[in-house]
């Protein structure tokens, strides 16, 4: 199967496939068997343990579901979605991996400059003030 997932790639979609295939989760969310889906198992736990750590998928159950039908998926079980290019797949892990680290370092590079930038007006405002030490 051709893999388009990388132009869509989001930040729903990074947290979504970091969820469902954390095999610690299992319990509450996991892929199907075909591995071309994923199923909600205890939506109590996904609640309680997922929606408050990702504000991506919304507050409730229900903005998670209207988030998944924005994003393109579809319902197939009772508690079950996929969509076409979310799948288990080495290589769709590895670029999942390489745009969550590719956004990391870029949100690093950004938190260093804003800290270079503060020290930079820091020593502005002292250079010009009496009391500065």
């Amino acid at each position: 199967m051709v893999q388009s997932f990388h132009p869509g790639l989001n930040s729903f979609f990074i947290r979504l496939y970091q969820i469902v295939d954390d095999p610690s989760l299992d319990s509450i969310v996991s892929w199907s068997e075909t591995n071309d889906s994923f199923v909600l198992w205890d939506l109590g736990g996904f609640r309680t343990r997922i929606l408050p750590k990702s504000a991506e998928f919304g507050r409730n159950i229900s903005e998670f579901v209207s988030e998944l039908r924005y994003q393109g998926f579809k319902q197939i079980g009772r508690s079950e979605f996929g969509r076409q290019d979310f799948v288990k797949s080495k290589l769709l892990k590895k670029k999942v991996e390489m745009f969550d680290a590719n956004v990391k370092q870029r949100n690093l590079k950004l938190r260093q400059r804003k800290q270079e930038n503060k020290s930079r007006i820091s020593f502005k405002i002292c250079k010009f003030e009496s009391l500065c030490l």
